[in-house]
């Protein structure tokens, strides 16, 4: 009886990560790389509603973001540059912010030149991002080609090759 006792553990522990495995994959949103992206409104800090679709016909960066971020902060000056440099050539910056709370008080001190939107749950729930900042780039036809964890050091060299 107790040499059936290792085997039998071994077993029963496969048998829990196996499934383990099968819940997680389950629950994780699948990889939206290569999906259009998709119809989902979100509103500035003054109230104006945007939908994510209507960008359609330009070179999008979605960034989600938050104040107390520190390279987060270290992205948005790179960002200034190249949106300044790319805003005429059909390439659009939508940073989603997910601290809305520090929000105002960020966006006086930083004056941001492009679109920046607050969070919400159809966003978060559709992007998952696993942390800050995330940012996804859009082609001109809607498609999301990639997904950038961390700073997006290489975004120019990106959206050259989309523009």
């Amino acid at each position: 009886m107790k040499r059936l006792i290792p085997p039998l553990l071994a077993l029963i522990l496969f048998a829990l990560l196996i499934y383990i495995g099968v819940q997680q994959d389950k629950s994780a949103h699948t990889d939206i790389v290569n999906a259009p992206l998709p119809n989902i409104t979100l509103e500035t800090p003054d109230g104006k509603k945007i939908n994510l679709s209507d960008f359609k016909g330009k070179v999008v960066l979605i960034n989600f973001w938050a104040t107390w971020c520190p390279p987060c902060k270290e992205e948005f000056i790179l960002f200034k540059e190249i949106y300044k440099k790319y805003k005429d050539k059909g390439f659009e910056i939508i940073a989603i912010n997910t601290d809305p709370e520090n929000l105002e008080e960020f966006l006086r001190e930083h004056k941001l030149p492009f679109i920046v939107v607050i969070a919400n749950d159809e966003a978060l729930d559709y992007f998952n991002p696993q942390g800050l900042p995330t940012s996804y780039l859009v082609n001109r036809e809607g498609i999301v080609v990639k997904k950038r964890l961390g700073v997006y050091r290489e975004l120019e060299k990106d959206i050259k090759d989309l523009l």
